[in-house]
Order: C-alpha cells, then structure tokens, then sequence
C-alpha cells in the first residue's frame, strides 16, 4: 500500500488482532467502544481507528 493509502479490518480481521470473538467486536461498535464504518452489509475497522482503541483513547 502506499503511504496515503488506509488499511482497514473486517469484524472477522478486527476479532482476531483483539482476541475476541466476533460477537464482541459487534457490541463494541454497537456500543460505540470501537468506531467503525458499514461497507454494503459489513462492517469495517480503520487500522488507526484499532490502534487508538488498543491505546485507550
């Protein structure tokens, strides 16, 4: 990718980076813990969006 380009994460991508289940991944963004995006059907995580959740912000 380049340096402008984002990677972003499926539910399935984000849950295991998190070590959780997917189930769980849903509720946090259904609860607004992780901000993520909905692509047609499925939800997808930005890589900087994952990271400030791990950090805590």
């Amino acid at each position: 990718m380049g340096s402008n380009e984002m990677s972003v994460y499926t539910v399935k991508e984000a849950s295991a980076i998190l070590k959780t289940s997917c189930q769980q991944v849903r509720r946090m963004i259904r609860n607004k813990e992780l901000e993520a995006i909905m692509v047609g059907r499925e939800w997808r995580i930005q890589e900087n969006k994952l990271k400030d959740f791990l950090d805590g912000k």
